[in-house]
């Protein structure tokens, strides 16, 4: 359900534990990574037989992996010539100097490349690049920013292999520092890094391919990395609906929200909840308000109260509790407002002994944020869900939505460590975070799902899902998974946009029948 996303120091340790604890040497380590990368060349070139190869060898293990695949490609009858970053005599005492012996023994074309006149590069059919590997931090210096240009102009014509990572992204947010090679495939090594899965790398990686290389089992398990991705597997915690299932057994959602021009949210909500299998969904919305929240949608059930406000307030509270017993889980939040009623109305709701499984969501993350002693009247911690945009995120931490999306994964954190409380942070490569849990991180990013009302429908799912007694982190992991296929699947019948958010509702059970199809 979940693949390992190890930051390039968690990679490191498990390197390390390998040779050290396991006595496995480096040069074969080096020697299984060039051989995953031949299976890569193989399978785009069935015949290698008499094309030609461009490597670029930078100063780590990267270079190491180059200079034993230009062994393999010479192997196969391809032309190869090795530019390697640093003098030869510098390899001496490292892993990649013996590749590099090995590749001096069969008597492979080697230039030094700072010496070497980059206008005059031949045009090649592969180019691979083994510059720079993970642990990059910083800018590019000049030199590396003059190869990397090179390498991407050559690139209009030859099948550009990268090594690990595209020399020049970061290996753990994966921006380009600040440009990077733009490969046709990446081969990474025992685990994709966690830069190589965030957004700001798609455009460089090209085809993300894994490579084992040896690392034991063993090690992963025992030293487990703090991010993971999300995979097509965690459709396996759904639970098959059985013929005799009636609708009070499917969960009843409520969903509090509502007001003046912010009538769609609730109801997008409400949608989100019945289109993933919730039974009944009940609004609690104004009463002047109710015939704007249920449209034309009989199936979505009002909660309201006779006020001369257009707005819910804490006198609201008193018939959401008459009637709390039937709710199995409640969305607070959409399309609520920021009135000052609407926060006493929360400040009630906290104050209630008992509440169901909470997702907190839209306008009420406004007031938490705006008053952080709210969470201070959290009663279980562990039972609800916040889910925030990068927007309204950097109202929690003073700062813009550019700057929660430049670290995504620290925010992220900050966020569960000081509040204690499940996080949901929407965006593309959405996170979901836990406390005390590595976070676990979307493998979609699909403009399909950047649209007014998109998280309205996540809210809903997510109260559909705890509804039917998923518990928060599988909730949470399932609704983000079940959200984010449904905008791959909306990118591919409206592949420049111009869906609704009425289309990712109306198409979540098509999208599960279509799974439930392909696993049959």
């Amino acid at each position: 359900m979940f693949q390992p996303l190890p930051t390039p120091k968690e990679m490191a340790m498990w390197d390390k534990m390998a040779i050290e604890d396991f006595n496995i040497l480096p040069e074969i380590l080096m020697e299984n990574a060039s051989r995953e990368a031949l299976y890569i060349l193989r399978e785009q070139f069935p015949c290698l037989k008499g094309k030609t190869a461009l490597i670029f060898a930078g100063s780590g293990n990267n270079g190491g992996d180059g200079f034993a695949l230009a062994r393999h490609l010479v192997n196969h009858e391809v032309k190869v010539m090795i530019l390697h970053s640093r003098r030869q005599k510098e390899y001496r005492r490292t892993t990649a100097g013996y590749h590099l012996k090995l590749a001096k023994k069969m008597d492979i074309p080697l230039m030094h490349l700072p010496e070497y006149n980059m206008d005059f590069l031949p045009q090649v059919d592969i180019v691979v690049d083994g510059l720079l590997g993970t642990g990059l931090k910083g800018h590019l210096r000049p030199e590396y920013e003059n190869w990397i240009k090179k390498i991407n102009k050559i690139e209009e014509k030859a099948f550009v292999l990268s090594l690990d990572i595209p020399s020049g992204l970061n290996g753990e947010t994966g921006n380009p520092s600040p440009l990077a090679v733009k490969a046709d495939v990446t081969i990474t090594f025992e685990e994709a890094k966690l830069g190589l899965f965030l957004p700001p790398a798609k455009p460089y990686v090209g085809a993300l391919k894994i490579g084992k290389i040896g690392i034991p089992k063993k090690i992963k398990i025992e030293n487990p990395c703090t991010h993971y991705a999300l995979t097509h597997k965690i459709l396996n915690l759904l639970s098959f609906p059985p013929s005799t299932l009636h609708k009070g057994k499917a969960g009843h959602v409520l969903i509090i929200g509502g007001s003046p021009g912010l009538c769609g949210a609730p109801q997008l909500a409400a949608l989100g909840a019945l289109r993933s299998g919730a039974g009944l969904v009940t609004v609690a919305c104004p009463q002047s308000l109710k015939t704007e929240v249920k449209g034309c949608f009989p199936e979505i059930m009002t909660l309201f109260v006779n006020n001369s406000d257009s707005y819910l307030g804490p006198e609201t509270l008193e018939i959401i509790k008459e009637n709390l017993f039937k709710f199995k889980a409640v969305v607070f939040g959409p399309g609520l407002g920021r009135n000052k009623s609407c926060l006493e109305l929360l400040k009630s709701y906290l104050c209630l002994e008992n509440y169901p499984l909470t997702v907190f969501d839209a306008d009420s993350l406004y007031f938490f944020a705006s008053y952080p002693e709210l969470f201070d009247m959290i009663k279980n911690k562990n039972e609800v869900i916040f889910t925030p945009h990068p927007g309204e995120m950097a109202r929690f931490f003073g700062n813009k939505a550019e700057d929660i999306n430049q670290q995504r994964a620290k925010y992220a954190y900050e966020f569960v460590n000081k509040y204690k409380v499940n996080l949901i942070l929407k965006g593309a490569a959405t996170i979901v975070a836990v406390p005390g849990k590595p976070l676990y991180i979307s493998p979609f990013a699909t403009p399909n799902l950047a649209l007014g009302g998109s998280g309205d429908i996540l809210a809903g799912i997510l109260g559909s899902l705890l509804a039917q007694g998923y518990s928060p982190l599988n909730a949470a992991c399932l609704g983000v998974y079940m959200h984010g296929l449904t905008g791959q699947y909306l990118g591919e019948k409206y592949p420049y946009r111009g869906n609704l958010a009425q289309d990712i509702a109306n198409s979540l059970p098509l999208v599960l029948a279509k799974v439930i199809k392909q696993s049959n």
